[in-house]
């Protein structure tokens, strides 16, 4: 049996922490990237967006006492998770998803979200688009980040 095959059968449920909800939505998403084959690509769309069903309800609730440990470290990491797409991919993805509004076929509880993402999208992509790029010094000008 492949990975893949494997993902087809992973069990979850609501009683599913949301850490290991988001580890199997990350190993779907892993699976799609490879997948050519359009039946199993939409099997593990399917897995993908149950799991995504299952978090939603959850995800402002308070972290469980028994999964603080887990969540708890001594130092700091040296990286956080962030959204930092490239400028030329985050453009493509607003222009995909004003294309896909521009359609009209989405359900309109699934255009209010579009709509909301992409808002969001765009007010990052402007914001990226105008920062700063240079600290103007004493000693000259110098290139942020």
């Amino acid at each position: 049996m492949s990975m893949t095959d494997s993902l087809f059968t992973l069990p979850f449920n609501h009683a599913t922490d949301f850490t290991e909800l988001a580890d199997n939505c990350e190993r779907f998403i892993d699976a799609l990237v490879d997948c050519e084959e359009p039946a199993p690509k939409m099997a593990l769309y399917g897995r993908l967006y149950a799991c995504l069903n299952l978090l939603q309800p959850s995800l402002l609730d308070p972290v469980p006492d028994s999964l603080k440990a887990s969540l708890t470290v001594k130092e700091l990491p040296s990286r956080l998770p962030a959204f930092e797409p490239e400028c030329d991919q985050l453009g493509r993805y607003c222009q995909e998803i004003t294309q896909l509004l521009m359609n009209g076929s989405l359900p309109r509880q699934s255009e209010i979200v579009m709509e909301d993402l992409l808002c969001e999208l765009v007010s990052y992509f402007a914001d990226t688009l105008k920062a700063p790029r240079w600290l103007q010094t004493d000693e000259g000008t110098v290139a942020i980040g």
